[in-house]
């Protein structure tokens, strides 16, 4: 019983670690958000990979970028966790924000949270494979 104990011991102790993302290789992804448009439309990205997110707001006006799903089911680095708060990220008249993330797999939709922004077609869909 004794040399069970160690081997599951021992066993333990060599099993490996799950790597933290190496965040300064995340690869960037922009995306503008202008009146009524979310550029690009279609974001592709890979499920595991390390992406750093740059959102750009070049309108005179708050946009957000809403995607429930997705940014719930992500990993984010620590400091960034706080800034997407109930599936969404707000970003100021003129601003940027920075978000980085490791996506899972799926297809997602992304909106405006504006309804009027979103019916006139502020939309786009991320494909994470």
């Amino acid at each position: 019983m004794h040399r069970l104990c160690l081997l599951l011991t021992l066993t333990l102790f060599a099993a490996p670690a799950v790597a933290a993302p190496e965040w300064r290789q995340s690869r960037e992804v922009e995306v503008l958000l202008s009146n009524l448009d979310i550029e690009p439309e279609t974001i592709r990205l890979r499920a595991g990979e390390p992406v750093r997110f740059r959102f750009i707001n070049n309108s005179t006006i708050s946009h957000s970028f809403s995607s429930g799903d997705f940014f719930r089911k992500a990993e984010f680095r620590t400091r960034d966790a706080d800034a997407v708060r109930d599936g969404s990220i707000q970003i100021g008249p003129g601003d940027e924000r920075e978000v980085l993330m490791v996506p899972a797999p799926g297809r997602y939709s992304a909106h405006c949270s504006n309804l009027f922004h979103r019916i006139m077609g502020m939309r786009a869909t991320i494909l994470v494979e």
